[in-house]
């Protein structure tokens, strides 16, 4: 099955945004469409606003983005359109003033101005207040009535960046209004079937649906798992269906609904529902702005050049899409829907000014990682106070620059054989990195950096992987009873404190067929909803790891040092810092311990790292596969107090699992593939130009996607020179 949409003649949608208001010059907008078009851009986006374009209830005014879209017509250019709905007009504010969503403390977040900046609007009004959501979709009506009689629009988007936020009302977030409570008891209801069964999960002792409250204070207890679920992965969910449903109703050329994530949010697997509600997803990138997390070993007050495009290649591209990719599913459109144009603008501080290298060589990760379509953000420099002059591929004066050239270069490039990149498929990894929800909302609820220290573990664990050649693929925990695990060598289940006791199953079903489960230390310390079983383990891991716990104890980060580690109360609190040392297989590998030193007493498990004569990692045979529990979480040293045993001892363990690195001598290989033609990306993450020969297997036909010349030998086999840090794309058949 090919993927979803497909555009006109097929096409690779390259575009760029165009306008938002306030928007100062129009003429000049139109006076630029000419020139996106000869370089080889087939598409515009527009980001329309519910303030602007409703000013009086009722009455709408269209015409400043009719009239872009009938040039871009003229011109054969196909337009993307987002909905800003959270940037609502000031009738709407004073018609309904209890609109506003509500914090814990039942104050509103009263902010009704009608600008795009910050945040698009957000976080916009309660769509849960009946009255509210139902003029929003009387407007979306309209926009998709009137919009949608221009044979041009190829997409509409529903929520640019998803999100309730700024937010500053902490983990409890929004929304505390009647209706949303409402709703919230109607969602318990509907999942638990009966207060008997709430009450018994929840330890607690309700008389009636309406006496149940979210937390407003404290956050470390079962309600709050259940409210955050509610509100980041139903809540929001509802919204971007009805206004999804609503342009499905009423587009008259039925065109594609998508809607995209600025992050993604790692480590929480919300966009595994809300990919779900529209044609595609897709998120925005924005490489150059946070390549580095604060506790990166390369996060130095002067970052070398080498280490700042390492990071925004695998950190800020291709870990982030690959994220989504993985929630948004097989054959669906991904789209870069917001992607870096030009040097980044904070108030007074502008970033570095990309050059065509930086440019090609994030469309090329991006496309590695499965993207299907691009909008650069945006098309010339922008004009208003927060982000003024930056983002532009062009700056505010000019019909041309270094960066708008090179990305005419690739769409016209990738327009040469544009179904290989619609329609290509990156082949399924070896390697799963699981992402559990209720982990997420568990660490949400618990202070001492827990949220930053699972992203930063798991980010962690893909960079290591990253840099080995292994490509891997995140699965939701909630899809791994419906067999999402199948095909996959390895499972690797990260920083596992909190854990449903009903994921054991099928967790020990996936290794009994001959996988791999690799988990870090204190698996199930917690249940999903904050208990402490008895063993300390969760209910059924003592027989699949074939180990019982023994302690656990923080253990100090290298040297002086403190990053994440908490305030030590006093003397004896927490172990030094700690290295574990393998035994054979693994004898002469080791593993850094990082946060937790988890020790444990085998049973039928065999030890593989011990400390100080205490085992600190096992491995169990069940069934034809391999359980493995190492005790504590393996994927901070990879770019944390970084330790090259480590990457060692993990490369290793996923041999001994029958995981080889995809990699061609010392370049990384990634590829996506459309019957018998596949694009080979080849990414040296080396500070040094590398020239590598490439064995061509059974292909006849080779060529480099941007035409460096290529020499096919005798013996089929071409070279490349590829420079640090940088990508290549051949295209075989």
């Amino acid at each position: 099955m090919g993927l979803t949409p497909r555009f006109p003649q097929d096409a690779f949608p390259f575009g760029t945004h165009v306008y938002r208001e306030p928007y100062k010059d129009q003429e000049r907008l139109l006076a630029d469409l000419p020139l996106l078009k000869r370089l080889g851009f087939n598409m515009i986006k527009i980001q329309e606003s519910w303030a602007i374009d409703e000013p009086r209830e009722g009455s709408y005014d269209f015409s400043r983005i009719e009239r872009i879209i009938s040039r871009a017509r003229e011109l054969d250019l196909g337009i993307y359109l987002g909905l800003t709905m959270e940037q609502a007009p000031a009738w709407l504010w004073k018609k309904f003033p209890d609109a506003y969503l509500v914090y814990a403390n039942g104050q509103p977040h009263t902010d009704p101005t009608q600008y795009a900046l910050p945040a698009d609007g957000k976080p916009g009004p309660c769509w849960d207040h009946p009255e509210v959501r139902q003029a929003g979709i009387r407007f979306v009506e309209e926009v998709a009535r009137r919009l949608g009689r221009y044979s041009n629009i190829w997409a509409w988007n529903t929520w640019q960046e998803i999100g309730f936020w700024p937010n500053e009302g902490g983990p409890l977030g929004f929304c505390y209004c009647p209706h949303t409570l409402a709703r919230f008891r109607s969602w318990l209801q509907e999942k638990y079937g009966s207060l008997d069964a709430l009450n018994r999960t929840w330890y607690t002792a309700y008389g009636a649906w309406d006496e149940i409250e979210p937390p407003r204070r404290f956050t470390a207890n079962p309600t709050f798992i259940d409210w955050r679920y509610f509100m980041d992965d139903i809540s929001i969910t509802r919204a971007l269906e009805w206004k999804t449903q609503t342009l499905k109703a009423h587009d008259p050329g039925q065109r594609p609904v998508f809607s995209h994530v600025g992050g993604p949010q790692i480590g929480s697997a919300a966009e595994w529902r809300w990919a779900q509600v529209g044609d595609f997803f897709g998120n925005s990138n924005y490489p150059a702005w946070s390549p580095f997390d604060h506790w990166d070993d390369a996060a130095t007050s002067t970052p070398s050049w080498h280490s700042t495009v390492l990071y925004e290649l695998w950190n800020s591209m291709m870990l982030r899409t690959d994220m989504v990719r993985c929630a948004n599913g097989r054959d669906r459109a991904l789209w870069g829907a917001e992607f870096q144009g030009g040097p980044i603008s904070t108030y007074l501080h502008l970033g570095r000014t990309l050059t065509a290298s930086d440019i090609r060589r994030w469309v090329l990760a991006r496309l590695a990682a499965g993207m299907t379509g691009i909008s650069f953000w945006n098309h010339r420099a922008e004009h208003m106070w927060q982000e003024c002059n930056g983002f532009g591929l062009l700056d505010p004066e000019g019909e041309t620059s270094e960066r708008i050239e090179e990305a005419g270069r690739v769409a016209r490039a990738i327009h040469e054989n544009p179904a290989l990149f619609t329609q290509g498929q990156v082949p399924q990894a070896q390697v799963a990195l699981l992402v559990n929800e209720d982990l997420y909302h568990f660490c949400q609820g618990t202070p001492e950096n827990t949220t930053a220290l699972l992203a930063y573990n798991l980010r962690g664990h893909y960079e290591r992987l990253w840099r080995l050649g292994i490509p891997v693929d995140f699965v939701d925990t909630r899809d791994i009873s419906r067999g999402a695990l199948a095909g996959y060598k390895v499972a690797l289940l990260t920083m596992p404190l909190a854990l449903d006791p009903a994921l054991i199953p099928p967790l020990r079903a996936f290794v009994e067929r001959g996988g791999t489960l690799i988990s870090e230390a204190c698996p199930g310390r917690f249940t999903n909803y904050g208990f402490c079983p008895p063993k300390q383990m969760v209910d059924g891991g003592e027989e699949l790891f074939g180990a019982r716990h023994r302690s656990v104890r923080i253990v100090r980060e290298p040297g002086e040092a403190s990053k994440w580690t908490p305030q030590e109360r006093g003397y004896g609190e927490f172990a030094p810092p700690t290295i574990f040392n393998g035994i054979a297989p693994f004898a002469d590998t080791s593993l850094r311990a990082s946060f937790y030193l988890q020790t444990l007493t085998p049973t039928t498990g065999q030890a593989i790292l011990q400390h100080d004569g205490e085992i600190t990692g096992v491995v169990n045979s069940v069934g034809s596969g391999k359980a493995v529990l190492l005790g504590t979480f393996a994927g901070i040293c990879s770019t944390a107090h970084r330790h090259p045993e480590s990457d060692r001892f993990m490369e290793r363990l996923l041999s001994e699992a029958g995981v080889q690195p995809e990699k061609i001598g010392p370049l990384l290989l990634r590829r996506r593939v459309l019957g018998s033609q596949e694009a080979w990306f080849l990414i040296n993450p080396t500070s040094s130009e590398i020239t590598q020969e490439i064995d061509l297997a059974s292909f006849t036909h080779a060529r480099e996607l941007l035409g460096a010349s290529l020499a096919i030998s005798p013996d089929h086999a071409v070279t490349v020179t590829i420079p640090a840090a940088n990508v290549a794309c051949l295209l075989l058949s």
